[in-house]
C-alpha cells in the first residue's frame, strides 16, 4: 500500500475525525468532475444514519463482501418520515453495480472483515446529505452537528 501511496492521493474517512477510519480512499483518475477511486473499506460507516452521493457511480467489488443497509418505503406515517432502515443486502466480490446519486445506503463490514471496491464517479448532479429521521441534512451541517454526534457508530 505504500507504494500506491506515494503514486496516487490516500485520504482517510473517518467523519472529520469523529470515529476510526473506515475507509481509505486513492484517487486514481480526476477528470472535469468524474472520477476513479480505490476503496479499501475497513470497518463501517462512521454514521449510523444513511446517505446519499452527488454523482451517480458505479462500483466494482474486488475483494471481500460489505453489508449495504437500505431504507424500505413505508405507506402510512410514522415518526421515520416514511423511512424505515430494514433492508440488508450482503455483496460478495466480484460485483458490478450502477447507482444513481439519489441511491440511499448505509456500508457496514461483515465480521470484521473488509472489502476492496473500484468506484467509477460521474458528474455532480445534486448536493450529497446524509437522511435524519426522513430528513434529508447536507452533508456539511450534517458533519458539524449534535445529531451527527448522536448518531456516530464508534463509542
Amino acid at each position: 500500500m505504500k507504494l500506491l501511496d506515494r503514486i496516487f492521493r490516500m485520504e482517510e474517512i473517518n467523519g472529520a475525525e469523529r470515529c476510526p477510519t473506515y475507509l481509505y480512499r486513492w484517487t486514481l483518475l480526476k477528470f472535469r468532475g468524474r472520477g476513479v477511486y480505490l476503496h479499501h473499506f475497513v470497518g463501517d460507516d462512521w454514521s449510523l444514519d444513511l446517505h446519499d452521493q452527488p454523482k451517480r457511480f458505479i462500483s466494482i467489488g474486488l475483494k471481500g463482501c460489505y453489508r449495504e443497509t437500505t431504507p424500505v418505503p413505508h405507506v402510512g406515517p410514522d415518526d421515520q418520515g416514511g423511512l424505515r432502515m430494514q433492508r440488508d443486502h450482503i455483496f460478495q466480490a466480484p460485483w458490478f453495480r450502477s447507482f444513481p446519486a439519489e441511491h440511499i445506503h448505509r456500508i457496514s463490514m461483515v465480521d470484521g472483515g473488509e472489502c476492496w471496491t473500484l468506484v467509477i464517479v460521474l458528474k455532480a448532479v445534486r448536493p450529497w446529505g446524509f437522511w435524519h429521521l426522513g430528513e434529508f441534512i447536507p452533508w456539511r451541517k450534517y458533519v458539524g452537528s449534535e445529531t451527527a454526534d448522536m448518531m456516530k457508530a464508534c463509542q
